[in-house]
């Protein structure tokens, strides 16, 4: 019996050093691979949507301790921040989707989808289940192969602007437009964020 042709070789799995440059030069990641982009917009609305859970659930601390007549304007604040959390939610949850549709066009574009992968799980009942620790592990080997990608948080102000287009987009979706230039919604919505 002969062996086979499996005489190939396999192609090395290290980052040149052209990728490491690139890993380290913000702006031309976007350029060189659509899945870093696409999980640079994910984590920012993540974010977003994280700092919309929290202002929903100040205001609805308010709504409970409010008297019935200052209530109804609590009640407004708090329809609105809650339906922003559920848009800001939706486009995290959008961007997730788009990402079999993407090819990653380097290894730090395979470490970006991964991100978002292992990242969604966070919101998973039991993430300690099969196959999310074993999602998570490969991602570290990637990691230690190919390198990380410099996540950033986004600024106070780009986190805020975002925060207002949601809240924007809320009340008109609740048909609170009037009720909702009552409200500081974009101060309120800076509480307890920070830009890094």
């Amino acid at each position: 019996m002969t062996d086979s042709d499996n005489s190939t070789t396999l192609p090395s799995v290290t980052t040149s050093r052209r990728d490491r440059q690139t890993a380290s030069e913000p702006g031309r990641l976007e350029d060189a691979d659509p899945a870093i982009l696409v999980m640079r917009g994910w984590s920012r609305a993540q974010h977003v949507s994280h700092v919309l859970c929290r202002l929903q659930q100040r205001l609805e601390r308010r709504v409970l301790d409010a008297a019935d007549p200052e209530g109804i304007d609590e009640k407004v604040g708090y329809s609105i921040a809650c339906q922003a959390e559920v848009e800001a939610t939706t486009a995290a949850l959008k961007l997730q989707d788009k990402l079999p549709h993407i090819q990653a066009r380097s290894l730090l574009g395979i470490v970006a989808k991964l991100e978002i992968i292992a990242g969604a799980d966070r919101d998973i009942d039991d993430p300690t289940d099969f196959p999310w620790p074993h999602i998570a592990s490969v991602l570290r080997d990637l990691k230690k192969i190919a390198g990380g990608l410099p996540l950033e948080r986004p600024e106070r102000s780009v986190v805020q602007a975002d925060c207002k287009r949601f809240q924007a987009k809320a009340a008109d979706l609740l048909g609170l437009e009037k009720h909702a230039s009552k409200l500081r919604l974009g101060a309120a919505t800076v509480v307890g964020t920070s830009s890094g």
